[in-house]
């Protein structure tokens, strides 16, 4: 489960040309949208610069350790035959007729329950939420419209091809891509905001195209922890089960290797 060189990961665009879509360009009179383009560098700059910090904090953060542990857990209990009871165990209920809507609405329900009774919900275990619920929807929701009917039992055969090695692998990287994103966003939003007034950001740029463009980027950069999502879900479950506090530790090294590619990408400014 080393680290796995991948070389330059390929991406559409650069940051600092993602960054360019919510500042716009100059073809406008506007003297606050000119000053933006003119600052893109520095803004592209200090966004990665705040993240890379602020993916330190994240490795503490309750709320993303449980989201990715219910996860893992959503997986595995796909594989077992009596999976309602497995889904029971870690707080979620769906009735016989349930689709990918009422998993994830589920899901949702069980990590609130745990943050109300053993931490407290932060923007970091907010954007996780949210991105567990993306992860599920992208990759399970196709495939279950494609099954005959809609129940239950259709749903488990979708999880269940996420319980593999590849499986998880790409859930992971569906997972952290998601997260990414938001987190990006969050930062660059603050960012943008101080040097300009708040009020009027949101109508400088393309934000639609944006989030589209930043939402591929990332999970092109979270390429590089597929692999090891992959190779620790299977290795960790085979030899010792997986749990919160190995699950905490798995954060830790994968929230290292986005760190890391932050600073390749603020290397490439």
């Amino acid at each position: 489960m080393g680290h796995t060189r991948l070389g330059s990961i390929p991406k559409t665009r650069k940051w600092k040309n993602i960054v360019s879509l919510i500042t716009g360009d100059d073809s406008t009179n506007s003297s606050s949208q000119k000053m933006l383009v003119e600052q893109v560098g520095y803004i592209a700059h200090k966004t990665l610069d705040a993240a890379a910090v602020g993916l330190e904090k994240a490795v503490n953060d309750q709320g993303l350790q449980y989201t990715f542990y219910l996860l893992t857990q959503l997986a595995l209990s796909a594989r077992q035959s009596e999976w309602q009871v497995h889904l029971e165990n870690i707080g979620i209920n769906l009735s016989e007729d349930a689709v990918v809507f009422d998993l994830t609405a589920e899901v949702q329900n069980a990590i609130d329950d745990y943050l109300s009774t053993n931490a407290f919900s932060t923007d970091i275990s907010e954007m996780a939420q949210q991105a567990i619920g993306e992860a599920i929807t992208t990759l399970a929701g196709p495939e279950q419209l494609t099954l005959f009917g809609s129940s239950r039992d259709e749903l488990q055969t979708v999880i269940r091809k996420l319980s593999t090695k590849k499986g998880f692998a790409e859930l992971g990287q569906t997972f952290f891509g998601r997260f990414m994103a938001r987190f990006l966003n969050f930062y660059l939003s603050r960012v943008t905001a101080a040097q300009l007034d708040e009020n009027k950001l949101h109508q400088i740029g393309d934000l639609s195209r944006f989030n589209e463009v930043l939402q591929r980027h990332c999970e092109q950069s979270a390429l590089i922890v597929r692999d090891f999502c992959g190779q620790w879900y299977s290795k960790t479950e085979f030899q010792e089960g997986i749990n919160l506090d190995n699950t905490s530790n798995f954060m830790a090294v994968a929230l290292k290797k986005l760190q890391a590619e932050l600073e390749r990408q603020r290397g490439d400014l």
